[in-house]
């Protein structure tokens, strides 16, 4: 009995084995006719998804984080909205502070960039597998006017485009606005200049709201990939206008970057004779944007952006500024009186002048003030530029002071003993500033002037502070 159970056992799970492996291993007809299933069951799964997710409100993913490349302490180091695909320009938000009193405090303003990080990458990638053929626009029309407002027009084609809309969702939700609020606030010192610039060389005043896709307004905004200031310029392309060395860099002047700013986006325009074209340039880099357009002739940035042969970042640049520019102008129509009033920080201000002392020697910007009677706080906003927070050794150097204040100034300085050149020390373990003062022959209070640094502050190995050489 015992032998005949164990036989019988033996062959049911022989057989169940067999079994198991035939319907394990198909044949290659099976296979083949199971594939093409699975296919046709995916791809209805995804058309579905698609047509679901145009319901549904998208999350952005979080933001990358950027290097802070050491120019000085006092830089802002921002973290990119959109994935960074293309490095030669990234467009960036600001995440901490350090530029302006009127600049968004960094828990904030990374909290906000956080929460409104949300669904455009998603958005934008069903955009481009639909793979459309032609670009399609909402009508104004249909929403020209609200409660009595009439909705204003851009002047840039897409206000309507879907993508468009997601960004303008998120900037009208409470973080968004926020975001605006201050990257407005910090926009008073530049935007009357910028306006008065684009308006004598003709070009669209939308151009004004470049910089709160690029870095909020902050002119210490440096981007992972080094891209600096509030155009976001790289070192590659500073050239005709700017300049950078041990001492300065002109990137962080919001003055002269928007000379150079409007620069590039003419020379793009005219390169390419459309605007939206002419911005994703500004972003992706005119080069590479040309080779696009050689093997898509014929086709403009809607085609390019909705079919994926943009990167991702270009794709989003234009549909940000869009829906920037749109809230902004047409803030009373979107019932966003709290960005109208920001907005109209700048209404009726008048383009800022300024006086300009030449100087040849090193110095800070206390002993700027002593000389000027301007506060110290006020040169060092005026002149962003001077990242060690004094005027360069042994070359000459335009500083700029507030209308009316440099005259005499330049004699004052020439009676206050100062340095003719300087050399640059890294702190290693064992220095104190007595220590390093008495190697170099300066004093103590010299080295915290040079530094702006207190003399019961701690040196951090690494560090690097200016010794002043007095001839």
């Amino acid at each position: 009995m015992g032998f005949k159970f164990k036989t019988v056992l033996c062959a049911f799970l022989i057989g169940t084995s067999f079994f198991a492996s035939a319907a394990g291993t198909p044949s290659k007809t099976t296979s083949k006719a199971t594939t093409k299933t699975t296919t046709k069951s995916t791809d209805k799964t995804t058309a579905k998804n698609k047509k679901d997710s145009k319901n549904t409100k998208e999350e952005l993913p979080p933001p990358l984080p950027f290097e802070e490349e050491a120019l000085s302490t006092e830089e802002t180091v921002i973290e990119e909205q959109i994935p960074d695909i293309d490095d030669d320009t990234p467009s960036a938000t600001v995440t901490t502070d350090g530029s302006s009193p009127d600049a968004a405090s960094s828990t904030d303003t990374y909290a906000m960039e956080q929460e409104l990080a949300a669904g455009i990458e998603e958005a934008a990638g069903n955009i481009q597998n639909e793979g459309m053929t032609e670009t399609e626009f909402v009508s104004q029309e249909e929403e020209s006017e609200k409660n009595g407002i009439k909705r204003k027009e851009i002047g840039l084609a897409g206000v309507d485009h879907e993508l468009t809309e997601k960004y303008r969702n998120q900037y009208l939700g409470a973080h968004g606005r926020k975001l605006l609020i201050e990257s407005l606030k910090n926009s008073v010192p530049y935007r009357p200049y910028i306006i008065q610039q684009l308006t004598e060389k003709g070009l669209p005043l939308y151009l004004q709201y470049l910089p709160i896709v690029e870095s909020n307004y902050v002119p210490t905004a440096v981007s992972r990939s080094g891209a600096t200031g509030i155009w976001q310029f790289m070192e590659n392309s500073m050239k005709p206008l700017l300049k950078k060395s041990t001492w300065f860099d002109d990137r962080r002047d919001g003055w002269k970057s928007t000379d150079m700013a409007i620069l590039k986006l003419t020379e793009n325009y005219k390169t390419f004779g459309d605007w939206a074209l002419a911005l994703a340039a500004y972003n992706c880099g005119a080069g590479a944007m040309s080779r696009i357009l050689r093997e898509n002739p014929g086709k403009d940035f809607w085609y390019l952006a909705e079919n994926g042969i943009l990167n991702q970042q270009s794709s989003q640049y234009v549909p940000r500024l869009l829906a920037i520019a749109d809230i902004i102008e047409n803030a009373e129509y979107y019932g966003a009186t709290d960005i109208k009033e920001a907005n109209e920080l700048i209404k009726d201000l008048p383009v800022e002048e300024f006086d300009y002392i030449s100087t040849s020697a090193m110095i800070s910007f206390g002993q700027l003030a002593e000389a000027s009677g301007v506060k110290k706080d006020t040169i060092k906003q005026l002149n962003l530029a001077l990242f060690r927070n004094c005027t360069p050794a042994g070359e000459v150097y335009k500083v700029r002071l507030p209308k009316g204040t440099a005259e005499g100034v330049e004699e004052k300085l020439k009676k206050m003993g100062v340095a003719k050149d300087a050399i640059i020390h890294t702190v290693v373990k064992g220095d104190s500033l007595w220590g390093i003062s008495r190697k170099y022959g300066v004093t103590v209070k010299d080295l915290c002037d040079a530094n702006s640094i207190s003399e019961n502050g701690i040196l951090s190995i690494g560090k690097k502070l200016i010794v002043p050489i007095f001839k």
